[in-house]
């Protein structure tokens, strides 16, 4: 091989190994490793009239539902909503109402109202059964409306024992399912609501972080409490439901 070649040759290498390398996730995938999943947005009513938004990841039939912290919105749990996907789930991350492009007035108090209509999305698109999953007072208002839609299994991030009108302790007594807490050790506020939430809930389950950080900010410095999520949903509320003989 002359000179020339062998130059030509290496900058044809060159090229390929640029254009083949991991010259960054695909857009759809930043959750981690695994393959992209089907997703899209969505829009949907709430009882009151309101029309709220979303994006719908994978399909399946047990839903998972994401509520979010304030002042995020929706987008703060994609991540975890596309690696729920990939575990055979089919998951809704939904701005509540006032929030991105969700008609209405922020009303932390009307968020109950609000994953009903969420939880309706799941079940009109093919989920039998669903799941709970909310940060920060998404999760009071997770605990507040579990009381009532009664999803397999609730996990909650950083709560907050009261706000807005909602009242997590008073629900707490009366929710039966298992319920996952989490929280960072130096967020006090939170670990605060993690023990009484504890001692109110028939069936609690806990996992304590280091750090402060609060609401879904916990997955991302610790993204072994994405593993924890997911190991409580499948054991409570698993992706592959049996299906019932005749």
């Amino acid at each position: 091989m002359g000179p020339k070649l062998a130059r030509l040759c290496a900058v044809v290498l060159l090229v390929l190994s640029v254009a083949c390398g991991g010259g960054g996730k695909k857009a759809n995938n930043s959750s981690g490793d695994g393959p992209p999943v089907a997703e899209r947005a969505v829009k949907f009513r709430t009882s009151d009239g309101l029309v709220l938004s979303g994006r719908l990841f994978g399909s399946g039939h047990v839903g998972v539902v994401f509520a979010h912290m304030i002042p995020a919105d929706a987008s703060s749990w994609y991540g975890a909503a596309r690696r729920l996907a990939r575990e055979g789930y089919l998951a809704l991350a939904f701005n509540f109402r006032g929030y991105d492009d969700s008609q209405g007035a922020k009303s932390t108090a009307n968020a109950p109202i609000d994953l009903k209509a969420a939880r309706d999305l799941v079940v009109q698109n093919g989920a039998r059964s669903y799941a709970f999953v909310g940060a920060s007072t998404g999760g009071t208002a997770a605990i507040v409306a579990a009381m009532t839609l009664d999803p397999l299994a609730v996990v909650v991030i950083s709560p907050p024992l009261r706000f807005a009108g909602l009242d997590a302790v008073l629900a707490a007594g009366r929710l039966q399912r298992p319920v996952l807490i989490m929280a960072a050790k130096d967020d006090q506020p939170a670990i605060q609501s993690l023990e009484t939430l504890s001692r109110a809930l028939p069936n609690p389950d806990t996992k304590v972080f280091d750090g402060s950080a609060h609401g879904t900010d916990l997955l991302a410095e610790h993204p072994e409490a994405l593993d924890a999520i997911v190991t409580f949903l499948q054991r409570y509320a698993p992706s592959m439901q049996p299906t019932s003989t005749p």
